[in-house]
């Protein structure tokens, strides 16, 4: 081997191994505290603000992630939609999926749906996080991204409230707690702009 190809690999190497520190600081901290972030810092520190919208959701049919079949956001028109796109890597999305929950069953009386939306995942790990946090609203899969392109999502978790006319009116960017999330759907049910 030559001195410069010695070098490049001695190189590659280091810059290797820093990322792999790096992953492996975050695992540890995702493992041992639930969340992720170094030196303390948490994801609960970076919840998402409500996003006001007004724009046509797109309409998708996309295979059920549970029991066979397929789902249209169509389907749900005529009720607000509480659409949330995740996946079972995102640690935010973990982070938020027991709050989504628990809002659905308050809200499921009024009305209100929810469709997750499994985003470039493994559908055995979709229906093992869908277990872990006894998700029991539906949730769609979504390997290839399509409601990525079609929503221009720039990250996940994405939440979207659509009124029951299907026209976006908030949108939530990163970790979404439940205080955040209820006065928004409070707002869309009570008819205010």
């Amino acid at each position: 081997m030559r001195k410069g190809e010695a070098k490049t690999v001695v190189v590659s190497l280091l810059l290797l191994g820093g990322g792999m520190t790096i992953i492996g600081i975050g695992a540890h901290e995702f493992l041992s505290h639930g969340t992720t972030g170094v030196g303390g810092i948490s994801i609960a520190n970076y919840q998402a603000e409500a996003e006001v919208q007004r724009s046509p959701a797109p309409d998708f049919t996309m295979p059920a992630l549970q029991g066979g079949g397929s789902i249209s956001l169509s389907s749900l028109r005529g009720h607000v939609v509480v659409l949330n796109l995740w996946a079972s890597w995102c640690a935010p999305c973990r982070l938020e999926a027991a709050g989504l929950e628990a809002t659905f069953k308050a809200y499921e009386g009024q009305g209100v749906r929810f469709l997750g939306v499994d985003i470039e995942d493994n559908n055995a790990a979709g229906r093992s996080f869908v277990s872990e946090f006894h998700i029991t609203y539906p949730s769609i899969v979504d390997p290839a991204g399509r409601v990525n392109f079609l929503y221009r999502i720039l990250g996940l978790p994405t939440t979207f409230i659509i009124d029951a006319n299907g026209q976006i009116r908030y949108r939530f960017l990163g970790y979404l707690p439940a205080n955040i999330l209820r006065p928004s759907l409070d707002n869309v049910l009570s008819g205010k702009p």
